[in-house]
């Protein structure tokens, strides 16, 4: 049975009829065994954001719950937003890049750190980099920028940046600015990562050939089998972050991979890969995340997809029972909610407007891209859509 699918509107507005024909018709013509669900204005609502003309797309939320961090497009400031009375606390005037940025606060809330996005948010077989701003989550103070990284993220102790650039993983301290200690990974790729006990650091690299040609997998293959995972597949090692000593390399190929996060609980390590257009099955792009244990660096099983266009935001409640994803249908973006233990989708829903209908009240049409965060108590999801948000009730006990 397919999971509940919620299709948002602008509401009032002409060509109704004309819109209920359509979905007549879309009726008739849909496999056997799919449905559309009919408009619901009872398990979501719209939050405008007073004064706010220009696309969100980045959102987090602090740990504590009530506040959520908002950054939008066209070099706009970041917002401080009290979801429960609906107000603006607070405007830092951070991350003025042009197409907005992605956000997170650090795991007491002490800093936000900020990735700058690009309208074309991936390049085929070529390393990634952009740059990220790390701030004081009260005061917006600016604490370190970092031009033209892979990746950066913040320690668990909030003491340290932890970066990846060119072949170097560093540690920068926040407090002094910087750099106290750093190693090098051969044919380091995209991302970095370290454990939730700070004592692992997994890295994403690509393959040497020579040392591929000695796997157990690639002993039978011929030699453009080798050639071609060489150069369209990566792999991840694991390194001590005591003394840099490597540990271990997973044993799984994986696509060009973007984005390395440890769970909440330590116990995961999600890896977010893109197949190279020349290696692409599919005729559409798709994201994939794939799970390894992160105490005998095992690859697991379980695993998630994506088809979004612009490289998908994922998230876990807070109790990690359910876990969030950004896709996209045939038309919009759509919000995924899964059961994270079993891998099972629980919920889906839709960004769609009407889009022959005129727009009169001051909504800024989206692009392919959303926030969203799971607000305290796991039955409600925020999310971006154009200059508002949307807040939607998961309807899970159904």
């Amino acid at each position: 049975m397919l999971p509940n699918i919620k299709t948002i509107g602008q509401s009032g507005g002409r060509l109704k009829g004309i819109i209920l024909i359509l979905m007549m018709v879309a009726i008739q013509v849909l496999p056997i065994g799919q449905s559309i669900a009919q408009d619901s204005m009872d398990d979501f609502e719209s939050l405008s954001l007073p004064g706010i003309k220009y696309m969100l797309v980045g959102l987090a939320i602090h740990p504590q719950g009530e506040k959520v961090a908002v950054s939008g497009m066209q070099s706009f400031p970041m917002y401080i937003y009290d979801w429960k009375s609906e107000s603006i606390e607070k405007t830092f005037d951070v991350g003025n890049w042009y197409a907005g940025s992605r956000i997170n606060y650090s795991k007491t809330g002490k800093y936000l750190i900020l990735q700058q996005l690009y309208y074309i948010d991936w390049a085929p077989n070529k390393d990634r980099e952009v740059n990220f701003e790390i701030i004081d989550a009260e005061t917006g103070e600016m604490i370190k920028k970092f031009a033209d990284y892979h990746s950066v993220s913040i320690t668990p102790d909030e003491k340290f940046a932890l970066t990846l650039s060119g072949e170097e993983v560093a540690f920068w301290n926040l407090q002094s600015g910087e750099k106290e200690r750093s190693f090098r990974v051969p044919m380091a790729s995209n991302a970095v990562a370290i454990s939730e006990d700070m004592k692992t650091i997994a890295v994403s690299h690509k393959l040497d050939k020579k040392v591929l040609k000695k796997h157990p997998a690639m002993k039978k293959k011929k030699g453009k089998v080798i050639k071609k995972t060489a150069k369209y597949k990566q792999q991840i090692s694991l390194y001590s972050a005591e003394n840099f000593e490597k540990l271990n390399t997973v044993n799984e190929f994986y696509d060009i991979i973007y984005k390395l996060e440890y769970s909440p609980d330590g116990k995961d390590l999600l890896c977010l890969h893109i197949p190279h257009l020349k290696a692409q099955t599919a005729k559409q792009r798709i994201t994939y995340i794939n799970l390894v244990d992160a105490e005998t660096f095992e690859p697991l099983r379980k695993g998630f997809t994506s088809t979004a266009i612009y490289e998908p935001q994922f998230r876990w409640s807070d109790d990690q029972k359910l876990f969030g994803l950004v896709s996209q249908g045939n038309r919009f973006v759509e919000i995924h909610i899964y059961d994270y233990e079993n891998g099972n989708m629980l919920e889906r829903f839709e960004q769609a407007y009407r889009l022959f209908e005129k727009n009169d009240d001051g909504m800024v049409m989206a692009d392919a891209r959303s926030g969203f965060v799971f607000l305290p108590g796991n039955e409600e999801v925020l999310m971006t859509m154009g200059n508002r948000l949307l807040k939607w009730k998961l309807n899970l006990n159904k």
